[in-house]
């Protein structure tokens, strides 16, 4: 529909908004927080004059806005050469009676990058390889890219060469973050490494030689168990890539800046290959795209940018304010409720970022240049909290898709925990919305490929039959999700701000070169299920976790059955917060407060990451946790050093949009229902809808290293996390530890169990001792 006519009304009165916005038959009720998101944005957007033309109704924005900036002007930017340094390795690390690990070392700097034509130079923060694919020097967005083959190690040493102020506004409230600005810590997203190397919250190091909680300095420093000879402002990490071919990613994760050093652009791609997905090339996939195959890997990001205007229209902006840098939300806005009487800090977290200019490939608005043949997409959804119905559809030619003209088809083969049991076919729908036309029923949402923060997705497309077509990759996920707020969804003609056309395919008339061969991989195709895949075999044969009656059956095999929960409350400044925890009461942290609208209240679930650990399952052994939301948000629950199988959701939410949980038991209103098509497969980071139950089952298996594993000096064990990976969310408190008992299977311990007290100091003095003897000699590449 075209743009509606504004009145001039009060749209923050009760009235208003109860005429307005009648979610008759939304999936729950409009809690306090969401009223007061329309009501309060709303009026300041209207105060700003601020509507975006969009496809379903006017939109406005009472945040900063980015300035309008052409789209499809430039090309995505690849890989390697001009685009997205591929990192080189730089030498061998030798281990005794252990695989070589291939070595290399990345830098962390701040520096600038042009984004879009018409924006000025970007401050950013970012890796940078000493060396990379085709000599290339230049330092680039989201650079850093590494492909490792399978069974080969990477060891990394990283160096953190920041100082100054960060370039955006820091919330020193919450926990950590007054450690400083220029902390670090490397995260390898879905990688199976001992916890030394999973870059955990509190192992951050700074370029002064200052170290976290869990990484300790001096000859305690974990980083030095794999490299001794490491000097002040480094890190070592160690990946054993005893994983099957997948897309994963490394992003920073310190304590307390994880979501602005992460938006800042501390992140990349990181690729596994295996003589598996080699042997699908015959088959019809497209070759490697660091071979020059027709692979495009999609990191796509939402920004927002300074303008002209930032001192006059946001005159508390503390960040850099030339035009063209980032902007990042920094103020606790009334579109957010909180608690009656509170205060919030001047410089303040807020509960979810949505940006109104979408990135690929960390450029704005890009097109891609295709031919009429087979493609394969590595897709990655690195937003903060945006969530992405991805669809194609031919260009409107106003660079809007037309809704009317689908594109090709996606036939999904992988997820984040590599192949899919077998193939999906997703054909391209848009959301299905409800009465009030900003929300969906998460439970049947309707769209395509509906993606969360930290989800990937490995399709092949064939863009045979649009030969000379402009197709576009479109998005229409309400932003939250699932109860979407008008002020998030842009949509304009040519220009931006929009989030809904996120980039472009430009089809060419012909194909140069061979035509591609015969597809062989189809629905009926195995993968994970093929013995020569060398995946890990499924826990539960798929389809086979409901019994008759339509509930859950928890398999034998699981050793403990967590009940969790997650959890929203408001924090010692008023503000929401969302928390994790368990289905066993607690009192509050101090200050802390409960909305009476929070299902159950007044009984509280909620944990603080620092609270006493409740995860603590030993090495070996198998799991399954019920995880309970008792929010208004889906939430992305990632799930470090495990992939997890999805077994169900069920719904505890009735007909009635009512929430039954009770004393830390739900009260089931519906059919359990399976795993998303999309979903059969291993997965690592799991939506979890409001109102539901998810089952996932997980065998916690520590990995193979060729040194001994130190105990956490901060938990005892081997320290992982779990969290949600809306980063707002994640850092504000919604993380909890997960510490694995046992020890790494290692030749030191030759795979034996124990209690895993090994935090004891003359234990940690010994190893050191041994480590500074080991042969980890570094091989210079001539």
């Amino acid at each position: 529909m075209g743009k509606k006519e504004i009145k001039n009304v009060d749209v923050t009165s009760p009235e208003y908004i109860v005429k307005n916005d009648v979610r008759e038959n939304a999936i729950f009720r409009m809690s306090r927080r969401r009223f007061l998101q329309m009501a309060g944005a709303t009026a300041a957007a209207l105060a700003l004059g601020r509507f975006i033309d969009i496809d379903m109704m006017p939109t406005a924005s009472a945040f900063y806005q980015s300035p309008g900036l052409a789209k499809f002007t430039q090309a995505l930017r690849g890989v390697g050469g001009a685009g997205i340094p591929i990192a080189m390795a730089d030498g061998i690390r030798s281990w005794e009676e252990s695989t070589p690990a291939v070595h290399y070392t990345i830098d962390i700097n701040q520096y600038t990058d042009k984004l879009h034509p018409d924006l000025g130079l970007t401050t950013l923060r970012g890796y940078n390889s000493r060396k990379n694919l085709g000599g290339s020097t230049t330092q680039r967005h989201l650079g850093g890219i590494i492909v490792a083959q399978r069974g080969i190690p990477v060891q990394i040493t990283v160096q953190n060469n920041l100082t100054g102020t960060h370039p955006l506004p820091v919330d020193t409230s919450i926990m950590g973050a007054s450690d400083g600005v220029n902390r670090v810590t490397n995260h390898l997203h879905g990688g199976e490494v001992p916890w030394i190397s999973d870059g955990g919250p509190f192992s951050w190091f700074d370029s002064t030689g200052n170290y976290g909680e869990s990484a300790k300095k001096g000859k305690l420093n974990i980083y030095k168990v794999i490299n001794p000879k490491l000097k002040p402002g480094q890190a070592e990490y160690y990946y054993p890539n005893n994983q099957s071919a997948r897309l994963e990613w490394y992003h920073d994760h310190t304590i307390g800046i994880t979501r602005l050093n992460a938006y800042a652009g501390i992140a990349s791609a990181y690729i596994i290959r295996d003589l598996f997905e080699a042997s699908l090339i015959p088959r019809g996939l497209p070759a490697f795209v660091e071979l020059g195959g027709r692979e495009i890997p999609i990191i796509i990001q939402d920004k927002i940018f300074v303008g002209t205007d930032i001192g006059t229209t946001d005159p508390t902006w503390t960040g850099i304010s030339t035009p063209g840098s980032l902007w990042y939300p920094h103020v606790y806005e009334d579109r957010w409720s909180s608690a009656p009487g509170s205060t919030q800090p001047d410089i303040s977290v807020i509960p979810e970022m949505f940006g109104d200019t979408m990135l690929a490939n960390g450029v704005v608005f890009p097109f891609a240049p295709v031919e009429p043949r087979r493609y394969r997409l590595r897709i990655l959804n690195a937003c903060q909290a945006r969530f992405l119905n991805l669809q194609l559809y031919e260009d409107d030619g106003t660079g809007k898709a037309n809704t009317t003209k689908p594109g090709p088809d996606f036939l999904v083969i992988g997820a984040e925990g590599g192949f899919l049991a077998k193939p999906a076919l997703v054909k391209h729908s848009q959301m299905k919305y409800l009465s009030d036309n900003t929300s969906v029923d998460p439970a049947n949402p309707g769209g395509s490929l509906i993606t969360a923060p930290a989800e990937r997705w490995d399709i092949i497309v064939d863009f045979k039959g649009f030969e000379g077509k402009k197709v576009i990759l479109y998005n229409d996920a309400p932003a939250p999700y699932p109860g979407g707020d008008q002020v998030n969804d842009y949509q304009n003609a040519n220009v931006g701000p929009d989030t809904r056309n996120i980039m472009r395919f430009d089809v060419s008339m012909a194909i140069t070169g061979a035509a591609d061969k015969p597809l062989r991989i189809e629905t009926t195709t195995p993968l994970a299920l093929n013995p020569l895949s060398l995946i890990d075999k499924f826990l539960v044969p798929l389809n086979t976790s409901i019994d008759p009656t339509g509930n859950v059956i928890i398999p034998s095999m699981a050793t403990k059955v967590r009940q969790l929960t997650l959890n929203e409350v408001f924090d010692e400044h008023g503000r929401l917060i969302q928390m994790l925890g368990t289905n066993q009461t607690v009192n509050l942290p101090s200050g802390f407060s409960m909305d009476p609208e929070t299902p159950d209240a007044p009984n509280n679930y909620a944990r603080a990451y620092v609270d006493p650990t409740t995860e603590t399952p030993k090495n070996g052994t198998v799991e399954v946790w019920q995880i309970a939301n008792l929010t208004m948000d889906v939430h992305p629950i990632h799930f470090h050093l495990v992939n997890v199988q999805v077994l169900a959701r069920q719904p505890f939410v009735d007909s009635n949009e009512v929430f039954h949980y009770t004393n830390g038991v739900p009260d089931y209103q519906g059919r359990a229902r399976g795993p998303d098509p999309t979903e059969q497969g291993w997965k690592e980071t799991v939506k979890m809808n409001p109102g539901e139950v998810t089952t996932v089952i997980m065998k916690f298996h520590l990995p193979k290293v060729p040194f001994k594993v130190p105990a956490s000096p901060r938990t005892g064990g081997n320290e992982y996390v779990w969290h949600c990976h809306i980063l707002e969310h994640e850092e504000h408190d919604m993380m909890r530890p997960l510490v694995v008992m046992g020890r790494n299977d290692n030749k030191e311990d030759d795979n034996k169990q124990d209690d895993n007290k090994q935090d004891d100091k003359e234990d940690n003095k010994k190893d050191d001792k041994k480590d500074d003897k080991k042969d980890n000699k570094l091989v210079e590449n001539k």
